[in-house]
């Protein structure tokens, strides 16, 4: 039965605790990790408050090496089955799920319509080729942890977990992954600018134009950073630990 979809009502003061316990045990049992979850802000690239600032929405990235996803998108897609299946999105109130990784620009299931749609048109910045996913649930069970807990394990019965990536050697430091040396801004170019883009969702291009500015920015914001759009040190080494 479909939903009304809420959308951004108000920006939440902190994380929301059913929300993050639901994050929590979707990055345990498919492989996926945490890219970040409350934060208030706005939508890249738009002027209207993102849902993140209510605390009912996260984004997962499947991700590889050096980070801590499996570097499968089939481990996200058995996510997204599962967060879109009938019983599934009714007890945890899944109230949308993007992907931004297919193209020609993503694809998005909402419970307004209960069905996938493909995007034939950009819909959010990102897409193609964005590594992670992002949900959305319902006020109904964002504070509730031990409901999300209850359910989640009720409802993933036998499935097998996503199987654990075999461990990567530490990589060695190279001049490409070290700080440049000098911020990264709006106007600049090269190779430490794809990195970059790469991480915010940008389109890979090497040209640090006003869409990787304002990726930046919103990276920022979700992550604890001071929204200014310039990659200095310390983003930087948030961005490469």
């Amino acid at each position: 039965m479909s939903r009304r979809y809420t959308g951004w009502d108000k920006d939440s003061p902190g994380k929301r605790a059913g929300l993050e316990k639901l994050v929590d045990l979707l990055e345990e049992h498919f492989g996926l990790w945490n890219n970040g979850s409350w934060g208030p802000r706005r939508k890249r690239g738009k002027s209207s408050p993102s849902v993140h600032g209510t605390g009912r929405a996260a984004d997962l990235s499947w991700r590889g090496a050096p980070y801590k996803g499996s570097g499968n998108y089939e481990a996200a897609v058995r996510m997204m089955d599962f967060l879109t299946r009938p019983d599934v999105a009714e007890a945890f109130k899944i109230e949308a799920v993007f992907d931004y990784y297919p193209g020609p620009h993503g694809r998005g299931w909402k419970c307004d319509r209960e069905a996938w749609q493909v995007y034939n048109k950009p819909a959010f910045s990102g897409a193609p080729g964005g590594d992670w996913v992002h949900i959305e649930i319902s006020n109904t069970h964002a504070d509730d942890p031990d409901y999300i807990n209850h359910w989640f394990l009720h409802l993933i019965g036998d499935m097998p977990p996503t199987a654990a990536p075999a461990p990567a050697p530490a990589p060695e430091v190279t001049p490409m992954r070290a700080y440049p040396g000098t911020s990264l801004r709006r106007g600049s170019k090269g190779e430490h600018v794809k990195l970059v883009q790469q991480v915010v969702g940008a389109h890979p291009d090497g040209d640090f134009g006003p869409k990787t500015e304002a990726a930046v920015k919103a990276w920022q914001s979700a992550h604890g950073r001071k929204p200014d759009g310039v990659v200095g040190p310390k983003t930087w080494g948030s961005m490469f630990p």
